[in-house]
C-alpha cells in the first residue's frame, strides 16, 4: 500500500505517468523533476523482483522503488542489482500502527509521503 500510493503521490506532485497508478499493484515509469523514476509495488519473489529491476532498467530509471520481501532471494536479487548496475540502495519499512489507533490506508500514506520527499532530497542532491 505504501509505494502504490507513493505512485499516485508523485503524479499529483506533478509527475507524468503512461502507467495506471491507480491501481493497488503496478508497474509505472514516472517522469519527476526532469528524472525517471521506476515504481513496482509488488515483488514476493525473486522473479517477480527481477523482471521489474530489469524492466525499469530498461526504462532508464533514474531512481527505482520496488516492493520486496525483508530476506532472502529477493534481497540477494536486489543487492546484486544494485551493485551490477550503480545504483544506491536505502532499504525502508511500511510504517504500521498495530493498535488501530490511525487507519492503516492513513500511516500509508504518511509513509509514502515520507519516501516522496526522500526522492525529493535524492534528486536536489541533499540526500
Amino acid at each position: 500500500m505504501t509505494i502504490s500510493s507513493l505512485g499516485r503521490q508523485i503524479v499529483a506532485a506533478g509527475g507524468t505517468a503512461p502507467d495506471d497508478v491507480t491501481t493497488k499493484d503496478y508497474r509505472a515509469v514516472i517522469k519527476y523533476l526532469s528524472k525517471i523514476i521506476g515504481v513496482q509495488t509488488y515483488g514476493d519473489t525473486e522473479d517477480l523482483v527481477q523482471s521489474g529491476l530489469d524492466a525499469l532498467l530498461n526504462h532508464n530509471c533514474d531512481i527505482i522503488v520496488i516492493a520486496s520481501k525483508g530476506y532472502g532471494a529477493t534481497v540477494d536479487a536486489i543487492g546484486a542489482f544494485a551493485g551490477t548496475n550503480g545504483y544506491r540502495l536505502i532499504w525502508t519499512s511500511p510504517y504500521e500502527v498495530r493498535d488501530g489507533s490511525i487507519p492503516t490506508t492513513t500511516i500509508k500514506d504518511y509513509g509514502a509521503s515520507h519516501l516522496l520527499l526522500m526522492i525529493n532530497d535524492i534528486i536536489s542532491g541533499s540526500l
